[in-house]
């Protein structure tokens, strides 16, 4: 038996009873009040209009993401749809978004539309322009990407809690796309790739999550939460909570939680093949089994998404973009909010391999900038 305290966020003292009957508590973590804005920028995707229209269970999930100019002129972003190369492949090409009257409206692309990852990972991306006073949309912005540093910096890995937003087909609404939240945990960081059933081997990380069909191309985002001061005690003592593996050093100072960051996209569940038994002799039927899902998902990372999202491609696009709409807004009079400095040129070449890292810096320090200005 348990009772969880209502101490708000999910977080709070859970008092449990031994085999004896003799109560004993433990903590649990919180887990944030997911922002509903998130589910904004979550879209579905179809093979055709007609199977928008119905809601058929087929096709899957994509996110929107906005790419900045170059001159991060208070413009609104270029926008892309970040999705799976699979489902493209499979010719789910059709974008079912949300509209302010609260209704939907289905967007055919083309396949030619899409950009996919130069090495084959697992990722689509398409540069969207949506109408904003009827499509209702939000995006993930830069700031929303971690960098590699960050992932090192705190020690982020192996039982950090994730989410991720996506289509469940059972329950994804018919006027409107409503989005489902599931959560999990990391239980395998990057390492041996996954082989694809067209041979290509995924880089990967394993989440603790049962992704099922529909759920592909939802994004999925870690946090870190903040951690509780420690009560007065004395310096034996605390040396000795400081050993506890639950406690990182690089986590003991965060008075705020850090994140959400994208961590990635999924892309897969993990499925095993369980034999089928006759019913009459109990002995395996050959060459027959049914396909079990783990509960292992398995997700792209951030970083491959990144290489398509912002290439410079996108960035290029992004800042013909904010171009064309400064010249518009200069026409009409309207003025608009400048950062007060314009970020260094970016080098996008692989001379640098720590262009991806100087690029997220640069975009941040400028976006910040802005925000001081207005």
């Amino acid at each position: 038996m348990v009772y969880r305290g209502n101490l708000g966020g999910g977080s709070g003292w859970v008092t449990r009873y031994s085999l004896r009957g003799y109560p004993y508590r433990t903590w649990s973590p919180p887990m944030p009040r997911i922002d509903d804005e998130l589910l904004e920028s979550i879209v579905y995707l179809y093979p055709s209009e007609a199977d928008a229209e119905d809601g058929k269970k087929l096709g899957g999930t994509g996110f929107v993401v906005g790419v900045p100019g170059k001159n991060l002129q208070g413009i609104a972003p270029l926008l892309c749809v970040v999705t799976n190369k699979h489902l493209i492949d499979n010719g789910s090409t059709v974008v079912r978004v949300n509209t302010r009257d609260g209704r939907m409206d289905i967007l055919a692309t083309d396949e030619r539309d899409w950009r996919l990852h130069p090495a084959g990972d697992d990722i689509a991306v398409c540069p969207i322009e949506l109408d904003h006073f009827r499509h209702k949309a939000n995006y993930i912005s830069l700031l929303t990407f971690p960098s590699r540093k960050d992932i090192e910096h705190f020690k982020i890995g192996i039982g950090d809690d994730v989410y991720f937003a996506g289509r469940f087909v059972n329950r994804e609404g018919k006027q409107r796309n409503i989005p489902t939240l599931r959560f999990g945990t990391i239980a395998q960081m990057p390492g041996d790739a996954i082989e694809l059933e067209n041979g290509y081997k995924q880089e990967s990380f394993l989440i603790e999550a049962r992704s099922i069909a529909g759920f592909s191309g939802s994004p999925v985002f870690v946090w870190i939460p903040a951690v509780t001061p420690l009560p007065p005690m004395s310096d034996v003592v605390r040396q000795n909570v400081m050993r506890l593996p639950n406690i990182r050093p690089e986590r003991q100072n965060l008075t705020l939680p850090m994140g959400p960051w994208l961590l990635g996209i999924d892309y897969c569940h993990i499925q095993s093949r369980e034999p089928v038994y006759s019913a009459r002799t109990d002995d395996p039927v050959p060459d027959l089994y049914i396909k079990s899902n783990t509960g292992l998902m398995g997700v792209v990372p951030f970083w491959k998404i990144y290489d398509v999202v912002f290439s410079k491609e996108m960035h290029d696009l992004a800042t013909e973009r904010e171009s064309e709409m400064a010249k518009k807004f200069s026409d009409s009079g309207v003025s608009l909010d400048r950062a007060a400095e314009k970020p260094k040129a970016v080098p996008t070449n692989d001379s640098n391999p720590a262009h991806k890292e100087d690029f997220t810096a640069l975009l941040g320090e400028a976006a910040r900038k802005q925000k001081q200005d207005d």
